[in-house]
């Protein structure tokens, strides 16, 4: 199996997918929040094996044929790229296309470039986009950022239901609209108004945001320091059942 040689496994619930899916390396792990969080991405298949990559043989020359079987046993090796993605495109057509996730540094051996020049004939022979990412074209931040607001979404977790995360949650919109003091000193108001523990109001604020609730710049540090006019804020409201966003001012 195609294995990458450095970085962590994960293992992370997915609610796109509505399943765990399994992530080798922090690079791929990151990716995957910013397909996790795209609503234009209809599902995620990881570690996706070309079963069927012998179809392109004719296409290979030795370097490339070589890669394929152990040299030493001959069984095969099962090549795999890291996420194949279906999407929803601007015109609300499905398309799918396939991503390698990898180290920027492991692009030096001569082994991984031929085992992605494999790739990348096979998902040419289909049709299908494909394409290498390092960790240098992925916004840290960003992924940061959606890892952790998802997290708030699993609000039982916390021993929340979601009734009484939801009632909390139109209590701080309202709040946030209204203050113009740093979100840490709303949070804080909005514990002792509630009479629940330190903890309980951020714990809102990352729902807020996974759930859509609110906006803010999710490429940027989410600072408790700041207002949220400074962050930009804006909360969505629903107005004659459409969903509106209202600026914080």
């Amino acid at each position: 199996m195609d294995i990458p040689s450095r970085g962590r496994a994960s293992r992370v619930f997915s609610r796109k997918c509505n399943r765990v899916v399994h992530l080798l390396t922090d690079t791929q792990l990151r990716y995957f929040y910013l397909l996790e969080w795209d609503e234009s991405i209809l599902d995620i298949k990881e570690q996706f094996p070309l079963l069927d990559v012998e179809t392109i043989v004719d296409q290979m020359d030795e370097s490339l044929l070589k890669r394929l079987k152990d040299p030493k046993t001959e069984v095969p090796h099962v090549i795999t790229t890291t996420f194949v993605i279906t999407a929803r495109d601007q015109q609300g057509r499905e398309i799918q296309y396939a991503r390698a996730i990898k180290d920027a540094a492991e692009l030096d051996k001569k082994a991984t470039l031929e085992r992605l020049e494999i790739q990348r004939r096979y998902w040419k022979a289909r049709q299908v986009d494909f394409a290498v990412v390092t960790q240098h074209e992925i916004p840290y931040q960003r992924s940061r950022n959606i890892e952790w607001v998802l997290s708030a979404l699993n609000v039982e977790d916390y021993g929340f239901s979601i009734s009484q995360i939801q009632t909390y949650a139109s209590i701080l919109q309202e709040q946030l609209l209204s203050s113009d003091q740093s979100l840490r000193a709303i949070l804080t108001s909005f514990e002792r108004e509630m009479k629940e523990e330190a903890g309980t109001g951020l714990l809102v604020l990352r729902y807020l945001i996974a759930s859509r609730l609110i906006q803010v710049n999710m490429d940027a540090d989410i600072q408790l320091s700041a207002s949220p006019k400074d962050l930009g804020i804006k909360v969505n409201m629903l107005q004659g059942g459409e969903r509106r966003f209202g600026a914080v001012r």
